[in-house]
């Protein structure tokens, strides 16, 4: 009988990888949830540091069920003192960063859209002094421009301080708007205030279905802010300095200013080190307020004994976004727990810190956080009302939800496709090497990008984990069937390139723009 015929030398080499290859995934696997755990988001939790009144140190920390998120706060209590006046308490929880230096007085926060009540503090004052009237508008202000929408030049400063002028929410693309996500800082600033206010004449629109209904929007407040400046014959910085900053004793705040001035930095723990301000003035009267718990302490304050510059700005004149919410200039007016509270959230979770301000009756609270953990929450709190934002709660559905899918979307459709064995229909196209580099550097991108984005305090750490061990068991599966791939599959493969590079260049580009941050 003759013998077998000894097998080609290609197909026994395969033979022979292939005895390997269960125990070669299995260490991969292995080294891959080492990685994973190594690599895994780890979300704040509020330090053991107390300074200035302990005892409203001890309630804000009772009243935080889970601390998991929170990192840093600095709070203000507004309340009746012996002599029936006005007092402001200040408190400070946790540390300030990655060194864990403890939260002071005078500890810098950003205030993130708190600071939207400074320029309809600015309206009230000049209506009260009689240099303005309500609905002067836009473009009697700003009469140099060149409004390509005359409904624009044709809205007023108070709809633009209620948010009913019908602009969009902000002139941000989507892209700038996910990269602040991942850096925690703004985007690139417009430039002066200059090309600000000549890009939204020439591109803003109003959308005549939104105007007169609240449709929250930051160009409309920047676009008053420096309308109501240019009135003013000052920038805005200065004006809010003169007028409200000054007169206040507000010594710490400052307003974002694109000309040269004193360095201050802002605390913010998500990046790990103090944060530098942008400095876009163009951007300031939206978000560009940097102060301290005692400085909003003492402007909430005047506002709620009438002593303020603009305090008449809080009293609603146009409806709210919801039916248990009416709109100030600036100001919300709502209605939580049966209990009517006047205030102003700020949820910079694109730039990692959050605050809020606001009162009822004759107690206010101010809580600036340095984390993207919303904090209105411990602000409402302090003021003896039960009942939590329901915003808040809906915001953190959201932004829960996607982040669990940009941690396992990325390794579950990689792993999808490393597996495929048969062709078929569009969705089972077989696997080619092309494809498994592709999807390998653009889930890895995404992997990187949500661990720095992802909200982890609302989600579990583990389903980051789970993502990237799906996505390193892609890469394995890839490996093991890589010798008997094509390089890229179909008879066009032009077509097959032109598909899988730029996703793998984006993928590439991305990884390297995260390492850096």
């Amino acid at each position: 009988m003759n013998a077998a015929a000894p097998a080609p030398a290609p197909a026994l080499r395969r033979r022979r990888a292939g005895r390997w290859a269960p125990a070669i995934a299995t260490l991969l696997a292995a080294l891959s949830a080492v990685g994973a755990l190594t690599a895994a988001p780890r979300p704040y939790e509020l330090g053991p540091r107390t300074s200035g009144d302990a005892e409203l140190a001890a309630q804000v920390r009772e009243g935080i069920a889970d601390t998991t998120g929170y990192h840093g706060l600095s709070v203000a209590l507004v309340e009746p003192g012996r002599d029936g006046a006005l007092r402001v308490r200040t408190a400070g929880i946790g540390g300030t960063g990655a060194d864990g230096g403890p939260v002071g007085e005078r500890t810098l926060f950003g205030s993130a859209s708190v600071a939207k009540v400074l320029p309809g503090m600015l309206l009230a004052d000049m209506v009260d002094r009689g240099e303005l009237a309500p609905d002067a508008r836009v473009g009697d202000l700003l009469d140099d421009l060149d409004f390509a929408d005359p409904a624009l030049a044709a809205v007023t400063v108070e709809e633009l301080a209620t948010h009913t002028a019908g602009l969009t929410r902000e002139e941000t693309s989507l892209p700038q708007t996910l990269w602040q996500f991942a850096a925690k800082r703004h985007p690139d600033p417009p430039g002066s205030v200059g090309e600000f206010l000549r890009s939204v004449a020439g591109r803003a629109r109003v959308d005549p279905g939104l105007r007169g209904a609240n449709h929250y929007s930051n160009t409309g407040v920047d676009l008053l802010g420096h309308a109501l400046a240019e009135h003013a014959g000052a920038g805005y910085a200065d004006l809010v300095r003169d007028r409200i900053l000054d007169p206040l004793g507000m010594d710490d705040s400052a307003v974002w200013t694109d000309a040269a001035g004193p360095v201050f930095e802002v605390h913010n723990a998500d990046l790990g080190h103090p944060l530098a301000p942008d400095r876009a003035e163009a951007n300031s009267p939206s978000g560009g307020l940097v102060t301290t718990a005692r400085d909003l302490g003492l402007l909430l304050a005047a506002v709620m004994d009438g002593s303020a510059p603009g305090a008449a700005s809080v009293l609603p004149v146009a409806p709210g976004d919801v039916e248990r919410r009416e709109q100030g200039l600036g100001w919300y007016v709502e209605t939580l727990g049966g209990v009517e509270i006047t205030g102003h959230g700020g949820n910079a979770t694109t730039n990692g810190h959050t605050a809020w301000i606001g009162y009822t009756g004759d107690r206010g609270a101010v809580v600036l956080s340095n984390t993207h953990r919303f904090s209105e929450d411990i602000g409402i709190g302090l003021l003896g009302v039960d009942e939590a934002s329901p915003d808040n709660a809906t915001g953190e559905r959201v932004y829960g939800a996607a982040t669990a899918v940009l941690a396992l979307a990325p390794g579950l459709l990689a792993l999808g496709f490393a597996a495929r064995r048969s062709p078929g229909r569009w969705w089972r196209r077989p696997t080619d090497r092309a494809g498994l580099a592709a999807y390998g550097l653009g889930g890895a991108a995404l992997l990187a990008y949500t661990r720095l984005a992802g909200f982890w305090h609302l989600v579990s750490p583990w389903v980051w984990v789970a993502g990237a061990v799906l996505l390193a068991a892609a890469l394995v599966v890839g490996a093991c069937r890589w010798r008997d791939l094509p390089t890229a599959r179909g008879t066009r493969r032009w077509v097959r390139w032109s598909l899988v590079v730029p996703v793998a260049a984006a993928g590439s580009a991305l990884l390297v723009l995260l390492a850096s941050l």
